[in-house]
């Protein structure tokens, strides 16, 4: 894209205002904006960004317009997959303890060790673990799985854990899950797009998708109750 003055006539064109750019070494806010339209925008932007494609910048044009719910996403996961450029911090103590992969009645390694050979052809290198226990509070939805890519790990959550669940639903948010390594984010019509057609596509190979899908929906009250 060109060094900074080009950068930021980049973005005043897309942004359709004058814009100001400016970088830090922030690890703690990535991105910080400013201003409007009218009077014109201030950016404060993570050295991180500089060498960032221009399908990294597009998606920071829609964060600062706030049209696109995706956006912010992308952003995210672009600041997790290139963590490593930044000075690292000191390992915390907790988070070797976060990779707990054997469960009570699961174990989401040898499945995720099967449907890798069985549906990947061994081509995703993640690790997986269970994710930690929920608070105990009343919940109105739950989030069944994760992928982090800049970790490349697969988060599952513990309430899938439990004896009446079915093996074969677990096993199909762990394959969701892994696909989204297979099937990265893409700009469809200027929005990005975590679940794509192709993504949406991909899901239905594993042969219990309808299934699983239809037992969640059933048990979802269940599960909240924890």
């Amino acid at each position: 894209m060109g060094g900074d003055d080009a950068r930021r006539l980049w973005l005043s064109q897309r942004l359709s205002a004058p814009v100001s750019l400016v970088w830090t070494d922030n690890r703690s806010v990535m991105i910080s904006v400013k201003g409007n339209a009218v009077a014109g925008y201030h950016l404060r932007v993570q050295q991180l960004f500089r060498q960032a494609p221009e399908a990294v910048w597009g998606a920071l044009v829609d964060h600062v317009r706030g049209t696109d719910a995706e956006a912010s996403a992308i952003l995210r996961q672009y600041v997790r997959r290139h963590q490593h450029l930044l000075k690292p911090r000191r390992p915390r103590r907790a988070h070797t303890r976060t990779l707990q992969p054997g469960g009570r009645y699961f174990d989401l390694e040898a499945i995720y060790q099967a449907l890798n050979r069985d549906y990947f052809g061994n081509q995703v290198q993640a690790r997986i673990t269970w994710g930690r226990q929920p608070p105990r509070r009343p919940r109105r939805s739950i989030r069944f799985g994760a992928y982090h890519s800049g970790e490349r790990l697969i988060r599952i959550n513990p309430l899938l854990d439990q004896a009446f669940v079915p093996r074969y639903v677990v096993e199909n948010v762990v394959f969701h899950e892994m696909l989204h390594q297979i099937n990265p984010p893409q700009r469809i019509n200027d929005r990005w797009s975590i679940h794509t057609p192709a993504f949406r596509r991909a899901e239905r190979r594993f042969p219990h998708f309808e299934q699983a899908e239809a037992w969640q929906r059933r048990h979802v009250a269940r599960l909240l109750q924890g």
